[in-house]
């Protein structure tokens, strides 16, 4: 399950900051980590 990020910014690519920044608004825990994780923002 984990692709390692470098594949998953590729996949999301322009979208991936974006994401981010929901996820660290979202999810800052990272409790939701399973398939192709977008890591949360730093300093979110």
């Amino acid at each position: 399950m984990d692709e390692g990020q470098e594949r998953v910014r590729a996949s999301y690519r322009d979208n991936y900051a974006r994401l981010a920044r929901v996820k660290a608004d979202r999810d800052p825990w990272n409790l939701f980590r399973l398939n192709q994780n977008i890591q949360p923002a730093a300093g979110s």
